[in-house]
């Protein structure tokens, strides 16, 4: 028997597709107006909710950094070898982390927390505003929000200074590490 020759019976056609088709008859606009005020999912919606945070590591120890780099995708060449040394000397590793850079994609403190469930959080350049925190903190202060520890501090380049600035900013950035990290 030749396969241009099989006819299936309408009931079983029916059965096949009876997620994806539709019956005209019975489908109005009405019918779709009701479902969305009834709370449908709008498209916008739709594509925030499923929308993945782009971020480079594998978050293995559930550690956000937070960047505003709008010259990179994540971190230039010389910021990730620096933040390399900083996860080194706090016995993390790209593996454990997840940088997130704001400059190349929208995200929210809810979308992270959704996402990415962190245990912590390091803002680098990043106002708490700019990801929707409901809070200010100064700089190098642990702040604990959400089950979640937090931190502000300074763009990567001016931590890395070779002034005494870069060194000054240096030292409040490994206390405040050495408090989150619980490092001797």
């Amino acid at each position: 028997m030749s396969e241009e020759k099989i006819q299936l019976p309408e009931f079983l056609i029916a059965e096949l597709y009876k997620g994806s088709l539709v019956d005209l008859e019975t489908f109005t606009l009405k019918t779709l107006s009701t479902e969305i005020e009834e709370g449908a999912p709008n498209e916008a919606e739709k594509s925030r909710s499923i929308k993945k945070i782009r971020y480079l590591g594998e978050n293995q120890k559930r550690v956000t950094i937070i960047v505003n780099e709008p010259e990179v995708v994540f971190l230039s060449e010389e910021d990730l070898t620096f933040l390399t040394n900083i996860l080194k000397a706090c016995q993390l590793t790209l593996g454990d982390i997840a940088i997130v850079n704001t400059a190349q994609q929208e995200i929210n403190y809810e979308i992270i927390k959704e996402q990415l469930t962190p245990s912590t959080i390091l803002l680098f350049d990043v106002e708490p505003s700019a990801v929707k925190l409901p809070f200010m903190i100064p700089a190098f202060q642990v702040q604990t929000f959400d089950s979640c520890t937090i931190m502000l501090a300074p763009a990567l380049p001016l931590i890395n200074a070779t002034n005494n600035d870069g060194k000054l900013l240096k030292t409040k950035l490994w206390v405040s590490l050495k408090k989150i990290f619980s490092i001797g």
